[in-house]
């Protein structure tokens, strides 16, 4: 596989949820998976959210991330590297090489459905973080 020029842009939640050398292993972990496609193993499942339209027309994605020193194992299978926590990103319209890191959000949990507060199932925090998306895509 051939290797794609990508670039990065954070979001200001992302600076304020991880210090800064966790957000560099983040962001070179994450360049070198768009740019390669080789599968970091703090990575995990990467999916699109598509529970809305305008969720869709956004390309808001996520992806399941490790944290604290923690790495899925090498022989699981990507679909089934799954966490807690996810990193919810979207590529710009005119670059689709150009990604905006949004933020790290609890993912919602099936076995507990009634906690959707702080999680991506929290419809104010995803209006927040489509926003966020929507004005990064108008830019790139």
């Amino acid at each position: 596989m051939s290797k794609v020029e990508v670039k990065i842009f954070q979001s200001k939640l992302i600076a304020k949820a991880l210090d800064p050398e966790e957000a560099q292993a983040l962001f070179d972990d994450f360049r070198a998976y768009k740019s390669t496609g080789v599968l970091p193993d703090t990575f995990g499942r990467d999916a699109p959210y598509d529970h809305t339209t305008n969720r869709k027309y956004l390309e808001l994605q996520h992806i399941h991330i490790m944290r604290g020193g923690k790495k899925f194992p090498l022989y699981t299978v990507q679909f089934y590297r799954t966490s807690g926590y996810v990193l919810v990103y979207c590529p710009g319209f005119y670059n689709p090489n150009w990604y905006l890191l949004i933020s790290i959000v609890k993912h919602w949990n099936w076995k507990q459905p009634e906690v959707v507060k702080g999680t991506d199932r929290d419809e104010f925090l995803m209006d927040k973080l489509e926003k966020m998306a929507e004005a990064f895509r108008k830019s790139k």
